[in-house]
């Protein structure tokens, strides 16, 4: 039985809108809304997978998942994100926690950071400070060698990360035009941490684009870990799909493989669900001719005002909502299909998200 036939659980459901004016359902979080642009997924293409599996093929699934009593790796990081870290326990087989804490704010600063003590007092293994910036022009920005900006905030970063056992950069919105800027910024990063580890989580890549400043070979002859991303195969304005389908997932590793040294590779999995919706009437703005032709469409003969005379109306619409999503049995297949290809670290996308009976089908190697 091939693992590629895996397939994420997917629901369907019915609901009703009450109310034309009513926003499309709400992302899980919005935190989850990585790389969602073109570049995003421009190295990794998605995987046209099935959508459904037969009652046999499911059965064997089921088999195969329960015949997985434990998978150990050499390092499993789990990342926690600022505000829910009372989701980790120190109890959970994880090797490597990657705290991500708030954005580069505004003034291209770093946020003040916690201690490490503060919430990983108990917690035996290493601890990653991780760090981002939200806007693709403020990173154009930070990277630019002739601005105090990029000394700045090398300086803020390396003094955030004291009392941590190292540094991680999840800049997910680097032009590719900054390549050389981002890979001299990481270099002189490096220079200035003296010995601490540096990690980065990357986008997926099936293939080593023309032009790239995520650039496999190049990023790991710098960082001491390289996190795939391997997640976001469909996303929340893509059709309906897996997050990270088992076949997607094995073509990011076995390219990867051969960029990336065995030593520092760590391919992430997600642990979230996505839901989307499909209706005839979307929440979004319109021209006045689109008004009256949804009003014609949908039989709307009563238009109410408020007491300005602004005009509004209600009407009921039917709406198919789907939903993929990843549980025990899937994840257990993806991780152990990894380990088959000779993966040994793993990380996770986030704490908090994951059943957590999951964890005990997990282990450390030692």
């Amino acid at each position: 039985m091939k693992i590629a036939k895996l397939i994420p659980t997917a629901v369907s459901a019915l609901f009703i809108l009450t109310s034309f004016s009513c926003q499309s359902s709400k992302e899980l979080e919005e935190t989850l809304e990585t790389m969602e642009s073109e570049d995003a997924n421009s190295g990794a293409e998605t995987e046209s997978a099935k959508e459904t599996v037969s009652f046999e093929e499911e059965e064997e699934l089921q088999k195969e998942a329960d015949s997985i009593e434990r998978l150990d790796f050499k390092e499993i990081w789990g990342y926690v994100m600022g505000g829910r870290e009372h989701e980790f326990s120190a109890k959970f087989p994880i090797t490597d926690v990657g705290y991500f804490c708030d954005a580069v704010n505004t003034f291209s600063e770093m946020p003040q950071v916690p201690p490490r003590s503060k919430f990983f007092k108990d917690y035996k293994g290493r601890v990653h400070l991780t760090t981002s910036v939200d806007s693709k022009s403020q990173t154009h920005l930070l990277l630019q060698p002739d601005l105090p900006l990029r000394d700045r905030i090398i300086k803020q970063m390396v003094k955030a990360a004291e009392t941590y056992d190292g540094l991680q950069i999840d800049w997910e919105s680097v032009p590719k035009e900054d390549d050389e800027n981002f890979w001299e910024f990481l270099k002189k990063l490096k220079e200035e941490l003296k010995g601490k580890p540096l990690s980065m989580a990357i986008p997926a890549r099936t293939k080593t684009l023309q032009r790239d400043a995520y650039n496999y070979e190049k990023l790991s002859a710098i960082a001491d870990r390289i996190i795939i991303m391997a997640y976001d195969e469909h996303w929340s304005t893509s059709k309906p799909g897996a997050i990270a389908s088992t076949d997607w997932c094995r073509r990011i590793a076995e390219y990867t493989k051969t960029q990336i040294p065995a030593e520092k590779l760590v391919m992430g999995l997600s642990l979230y669900g996505r839901t989307w919706m499909s209706a005839p009437v979307k929440a979004q703005a319109w021209y006045n001719s689109g008004i009256e032709r949804i009003k014609r469409e949908q039989n709307v003969t009563e238009v109410q005002r408020d007491s300005y005379g602004t005009p509004h109306f209600t009407f009921k619409e039917e709406v198919t909502i789907t939903g993929w999503y990843d549980d025990i049995e899937s994840l257990k297949i993806r991780c152990k299909m990894y380990g088959d290809v000779g993966i040994e670290k793993i990380a996770f996308w986030r704490v908090g998200f994951e059943d957590p009976e999951f964890w005990k089908y997990l282990g450390i190697k030692k």
